[in-house]
C-alpha cells in the first residue's frame, strides 16, 4: 500500500533551470571580476547586476534569485541596509557580503544580523568556495523542505484515506478479544470502541462460528487468509455481508502475538448479484424485443415496397397501353379510372409515410374549428359506401342528433373516420355489416363507434393494433392490402384531440369494435355564414395566367387545366426568366412552385414584390409546392403568397384557387 501512495508522488523532473545571481556592485571593474572569477571557478549562472536600492526592492518583489552578493558601500544605501531588505523579502536566499572596506568587527556584525559570509575583496578567491557552499546549502535546505512537505502532504492524505476508508480494521488478541477497533468498524457493526475492546468478538454467527475458529487458528500459525465470505451480525441484530481478510499480528521479537481482521461491507454487492439474475432476464427479454421490432420493421418495409409498387405498376402498364394508341374508347376510360384510383392510392401511402414522419418530430398539429360531428361521419361514410355496396355489406349510421359541434380539426377527424370505417369494410366478408355510432356520454364525451361483423382480431394480437408498422399479417400471401400506418396515425390523431381509442374482439370471426371517445368542449356557435362554393365550372376566359415550375411536365399539366378553362397562360422554367417577362407584361395571376434550382419561390417572389405596381409588383400569386406542411404554408404567405396549395395536383382546388385571386372574383 505504501508503495502505492509513494508513487502518487513520483514525478518527472524537469532539467533545472541556470542560477541566477543578484550582483549589488557599482564598480563595474569589480562586477567583470566578479563575473569572471565565478565563471572561472565552474559557477555558470545568470547575473542581474543593481546598484540602487529602488531596483534592488524592487526586482526582489517580482524574481528570488540563487544568490546574492552585495558590496558594502553603495550608492544611497549601504550593504547592511541591503542585507535587511533582503531578509525582508527573501531571508531563505543566501547574502555574501563581497567589501574592500569590511573590518572585521563590521563583518562579524553583518554574519550575526543573517549574512551567509563575507569576503574581502583583497582576497576574492575565496568567493567561489564561499559561493558554492551557500548555493549547496541553500539548495539542501530547498531539497529538505520540498521532502518534508511530500512526506507532510503524504502524510495528511494517508490519514484522510483511513478515515474514509470503507475497510474495518480490527486487531484481536490469541483468545479472541478486541484489541483496537477503528471508525469503519464502528461505522460498519454499529458499536463504539467502549463497547468491544478487551471483550471477546461478538459479530460472528452461530452457524459460521467453526468455520471462522479454523480460519483464525490459521492465522495464529502464521498464514495470511483473503476475501471469505461471512454473515456477521451487528450491533442491532441485523445482517451484514461481510467480506473477512485475516493476517498474523506480530511483536517486537517477531512472534505471532494476535490477528489482524479486515472487514469489507459486500453488503451492496450482494444484493446486485442476487439482482444480476432478474437484470440478464430482463436483458434477455428487452434484446428478443428489440429483435421482434426489427423483424417487424424489416416485414414493414417488405409491405411498404409491395403497396407502393403495386399501385405504380397498375399506371405504368395502363399508360404503356394507352401510348400505344390501340385503345377503344370504352377501355381508355376504364385504364384512365384504374390510374386515378391507383393514383389516389399511392398519394394516401404517401400521406401517411408523412403523418408517420410528422409524429416522430412532434410536427403533426391540429387546425382547431367548431366540428359537426354527424355531419362529418355522414360526409364519410358516402366516400366508402361504394366499397361497402361492391362488397354487400351493410353500411348503418345510428346517429344521436342531439349532439352539437365540438371542437376539433376536421380534416383529421375525417381522416380517422375514415381509416376505421374504411378498415371495417376491408376486413369484413361478403354480405356483412358495419354499423356506426354516435351518442354523448355524460355530457362530456363524443361516443363514436364502429362496429363490424368482420374477420375479427387475434386476443393476442389485440395489444399491439394501434403499434406503427405492426400487422397481424405481414406476410406474402395475406389477402388485405395496406400499410397497417392508419390505426397507429388514428390513435395519435385522437389524443392530440384529448380523445381515447379502443378496439374489442372476441376472437377471430368474430368481429371488431372501435370505440372513439372525444371530449365536449363549450364553444361559441359560429356565427360566419357558410362558405360560397364556386362552380368549378366558371371559365378563366380572357385571364393573363403565369406559371413558374421547372418541372416541364408539371408546367404542361398546369398549362393544359388553365388552357382548357380560356385561359391565356405563359410559361417560365425559373424566377430570372419569369421575373424578365414579368416586367414586359404582368399577368393577372401568378403560379410559383417553392423547390426550384438556383432561385427558390421564397426568393422570387421576394423580387415581385420590389417591382413597382404597374410593374406587377401587386400581382396576386399562388404556391403550388409539394412543401405541405402547415409551416411550410405559414411560411408562403409570410412571403407575400396569397394561397399555397399543394401538390399532388388536385384540379378543382387549382381552378378555384386561380378564379378566387383573380380579377373576376374581385
Amino acid at each position: 500500500m505504501y508503495a502505492l501512495w509513494n508513487s502518487l508522488f513520483v514525478q518527472v523532473s524537469p532539467p533545472p533551470p541556470m542560477l541566477q545571481i543578484l550582483l549589488l556592485e557599482d564598480d563595474p571593474v569589480d562586477v567583470e571580476l566578479i563575473q569572471t572569477l565565478l565563471k572561472n571557478g565552474g559557477i555558470e549562472a545568470e547575473f542581474i547586476c543593481v546598484n540602487q536600492r529602488s531596483d534592488f526592492a524592487e526586482f526582489l518583489k517580482t524574481q528570488l534569485p540563487d544568490l546574492i552578493l552585495s558590496d558594502y558601500v553603495l550608492p544611497n544605501f549601504d550593504g547592511i541596509t541591503a542585507l535587511e531588505i533582503a531578509q525582508q523579502f527573501c531571508p531563505e536566499v543566501p547574502f555574501i557580503m563581497v567589501s574592500g572596506m569590511l573590518g572585521e568587527e563590521r563583518a562579524i556584525d553583518t554574519l550575526k544580523q543573517g549574512a551567509t559570509d563575507y569576503v574581502l575583496k583583497q582576497r576574492l578567491q575565496r568567493l567561489v568556495p564561499s559561493a558554492k557552499r551557500a548555493l549547496r546549502e541553500s539548495q539542501q535546505r530547498k531539497e529538505r523542505f520540498r521532502v518534508e512537505e511530500a512526506l507532510r502532504q503524504r502524510d495528511d492524505l494517508l490519514q484522510a484515506i483511513v478515515e474514509a476508508s470503507p475497510v474495518a480494521i480490527i486487531t484481536l488478541s490469541p483468545q479472541k478479544q478486541v484489541i483496537t477497533w477503528n471508525t469503519a468498524a464502528e461505522r460498519i457493526y454499529g458499536w463504539q470502541p467502549l463497547e468491544v475492546i478487551d471483550r471477546p468478538l461478538s459479530v460472528i454467527l452461530p452457524k459460521q462460528q467453526d468455520q471462522f475458529n479454523r480460519l483464525f487458528q490459521q492465522a495464529l500459525e502464521n498464514h495470511t487468509l483473503t476475501n471469505y465470505e461471512f454473515q456477521h451480525q451487528g450491533k442491532n441484530q441485523d445482517l451484514i455481508e461481510i467480506s473477512v481478510s485475516l493476517a498474523p499480528l506480530h511483536n517486537a521479537e517477531g512472534n505471532v502475538c494476535g490477528v489482524v481482521m479486515t472487514a469489507i461491507d459486500i453488503t451492496a454487492r450482494k444484493r446486485i448479484e442476487a439482482e444480476r439474475f432478474n437484470l440478464l432476464k430482463r436483458e434477455q427479454t428487452a434484446r428478443e424485443q428489440a429483435e421482434a421490432a426489427n423483424r417487424v420493421k424489416d416485414e414493414f418495409l417488405a409491405v411498404l415496397s409491395h403497396e407502393l409498387r403495386t399501385p405504380l405498376n397498375s399506371i405504368l402498364g395502363w399508360i404503356t397501353l394507352i401510348q400505344q394508341g390501340k385503345l377503344n374508347q370504352i377501355t381508355l376510360n376504364q385504364a384512365l379510372e384504374v390510374i386515378e384510383r391507383n393514383a389516389s392510392l399511392q398519394t394516401q401511402l404517401i400521406e401517411d409515410l408523412l403523418d408517420i414522419s410528422r409524429i416522430s418530430r412532434g410536427k403533426l398539429s391540429l387546425s382547431i374549428n367548431p366540428v359537426n360531428l354527424i355531419e362529418l361521419i355522414e360526409t364519410t361514410a358516402e366516400t366508402v359506401r361504394p366499397a361497402a355496396q361492391a362488397k354487400s355489406i351493410s353500411l348503418e349510421l345510428v346517429l344521436d342528433s342531439s349532439l352539437g359541434r365540438i371542437a376539433g380539426d376536421a380534416n383529421r377527424l375525417q381522416q380517422v373516420f375514415w381509416n376505421l370505417f374504411s378498415n371495417a369494410i376491408k376486413f369484413t366478408i361478403n354480405n356483412g355489416s358495419v354499423t356506426v355510432r354516435l351518442n354523448k356520454i355524460d355530457n362530456s364525451y363524443a361516443q363514436i363507434q364502429v362496429i363490424d361483423s368482420g374477420i375479427g382480431i387475434e386476443p393476442n394480437f389485440l395489444p399491439y393494433v394501434f403499434e406503427y408498422f405492426r400487422q397481424a399479417d405481414a406476410s406474402t400471401t395475406r389477402s388485405h392490402g395496406g400499410l397497417g400506418l392508419g390505426l397507429a396515425i388514428s390513435r395519435h390523431l385522437v389524443e392530440l384531440h384529448g380523445g381515447t381509442i379502443n378496439v374489442e374482439s372476441e376472437g377471430k370471426g368474430k368481429g371488431t369494435t372501435f370505440t372513439v371517445m372525444l371530449p365536449i368542449q363549450p364553444i361559441e356557435s359560429d356565427s360566419q355564414q357558410p362558405e360560397q362554393l364556386i362552380d368549378n365550372g366558371l371559365s378563366l376566359q380572357d385571364l393573363n395566367i403565369m406559371i413558374v415550375e421547372d418541372q416541364a411536365d408539371a408546367r404542361e399539366l398546369i398549362r393544359l387545366v388553365l388552357e382548357q378553362q380560356g385561359a391565356k397562360v405563359n410559361e417560365a422554367s425559373s424566377g430570372l426568366e419569369a421575373l424578365e417577362m414579368i416586367k414586359q407584361s404582368q399577368p393577372d395571376v401568378l403560379i410559383s412552385d417553392i423547390g426550384m434550382p438556383d432561385e427558390d419561390g421564397y426568393t422570387f417572389l421576394k423580387k415581385v414584390r420590389s417591382l413597382p405596381p404597374e410593374k406587377g409588383g401587386n400581382v396576386p400569386a399562388l404556391a403550388l409546392t409539394a412543401y405541405t406542411k402547415l409551416e411550410d404554408k405559414q411560411q408562403a404567405i409570410a412571403a407575400g403568397f396569397q394561397m399555397h396549395l399543394g401538390k399532388p395536383l388536385d384540379i378543382t382546388e387549382l381552378l378555384k384557387a386561380v378564379y378566387e385571386l383573380s380579377p373576376k372574383a374581385r
